[in-house]
């Protein structure tokens, strides 16, 4: 009974609740207003681009080479703040499993026309891949400043706003502070100087988390990196809900604004990972979606984030759910399942918990292939309106999501 009540509180007292990306960056043709730049502006300065070139591929043969000193000197001395990210940078960089790294000009039309005497910018695609976890290369679109100093060219600068906003860039934890990185298996796990006392139990959890998915997935490789730092940059720009209500977030990582995608990672929450009672659960959740990758992308989101807590609670007996169930919906009476992204506001605890039991009895009363034979069938489904969707449910079914929760909660409360 420990263990009931242990997660029971885990269900219902976490405040935070997980779920998949929302608003990903398609378009990397728009730039910002006013961005066009003609080949005599860019070579103003015809020496100072020359040399600006050169230091693009003195930076990448650092780096390549692990050479320290080599790649610091290439940064602005004058320019403190930025000499210092660039040093934690690239001692990051030094303990991920990095290939493919490369600096390369990018489109000069897309930039505009913004200097200062003795300065260049520049636009830059940084590209590297994690080895054994991306598919392919991805490709980051940087802006970076040149000055002139004492003689020399040197970097002052290498992100720019707006170039960021246009793009959609949400930084990774390796270029917001300090990581450490633990492997194990096909596990890369990233944490930060405040969450790295917590590595060896997350380290863990991740291991029967992903044993757990795994059984519910037997195809899929278990290969997959997941952030665990401090800074919830990432988890404010895709989350559907705030950060206090948000336990974790999967998301596809693109090879290019626009492009295909790379790798599906997740992050949770920092207060998830220093949660004994809940991190296994947040853990399960986000494999799921990290598992299906664009398998669901076309479900209704009742059935992306339902399924995804079946299997998170898919290790407790079926009984022990349905006390569980019946406990957190109350008095809930049956109603149509949301499929859009408004499951995400209101009550979005009281949607997860209702798409969870709707998933859960259909997985248990029809067997697991049905709700995956579900997910299936909204992939090639063409489907433009809630009443379409309900149409398909009805279809594969045969009854409607507010029959499929009136019948979900009758099935708890009889347990």
């Amino acid at each position: 009974m420990r263990a009931v009540r242990a997660w029971l509180a885990c269900l219902l007292l976490l405040p935070t609740l997980a779920c998949q990306a929302v608003d990903q960056p398609v378009d990397d043709t728009a730039a910002p207003e006013g961005a066009e730049r003609s080949a005599a502006s860019a070579g103003r300065d015809g020496s100072l681009r020359a040399q600006a070139l050169e230091l693009l591929e003195t930076r990448e043969r650092a780096l390549t080479d692990g050479d320290r000193e080599a790649f610091l000197a290439t940064v602005d001395p004058d320019e403190l703040t930025f000499s210092a990210t660039q040093a934690r940078w690239f001692d990051n960089l030094a303990r991920l499993p990095v290939a493919d790294v490369s600096f390369r000009l990018g489109d000069e039309v897309a930039l505009t026309d913004d200097f200062e005497d003795g300065e260049l910018e520049l636009p830059v695609d940084f590209t590297m891949r994690l080895s054994g976890f991306d598919s392919r290369p991805v490709t980051d679109k940087m802006v970076w400043t040149f000055v002139h100093r004492g003689g020399d060219v040197l970097l002052a600068a290498d992100r720019d706003e707006q170039v960021d906003v246009v793009n959609g860039w949400i930084p990774a934890p390796w270029d917001l502070a300090h990581i450490e990185v633990r492997r194990a298996g096909g596990i890369l796990a990233v944490f930060d100087e405040d969450t790295s006392a917590h590595a060896t139990y997350v380290m863990s959890d991740l291991a029967d988390a992903t044993a757990v998915v795994r059984r519910h997935f037997p195809d899929w490789s278990g290969r997959y990196v997941a952030y665990g730092t401090s800074d919830t940059t990432s988890i404010a720009e895709m989350s559907g809900m705030g950060v206090d209500q948000t336990a974790g977030v999967a998301f596809p990582v693109l090879a290019r604004p626009g492009g295909p995608v790379a790798a599906y990672r997740f992050a949770v929450n920092p207060t998830v990972v220093g949660d004994v009672l809940s991190r296994g659960l947040v853990f399960r959740h986000e494999l799921v979606h990290v598992a299906l990758g664009a398998a669901d992308d076309r479900s209704p989101v009742w059935l992306m984030e339902g399924a995804a807590e079946y299997v998170a609670r898919s290790t407790l007996p079926v009984d022990e759910r349905r006390r569980i169930a019946t406990y957190q919906l109350g008095a809930t009476t049956g109603r149509a399942l949301e499929p859009t992204r408004r499951f995400y506001a209101g009550d979005p605890a009281l949607s997860y918990n209702l798409a969870a039991l709707a998933c859960d009895y259909l997985a248990t009363t029809r067997g697991e292939a049905a709700l995956w034979d579900l997910v299936r069938t909204f992939r090639t489904a063409r489907v433009f309106s809630a009443a379409q969707t309900e149409d398909v449910v009805r279809r594969e079914l045969g009854l409607s999501t507010k029959e499929l929760t009136t019948q979900a909660l009758a099935w708890a409360r009889a347990g």
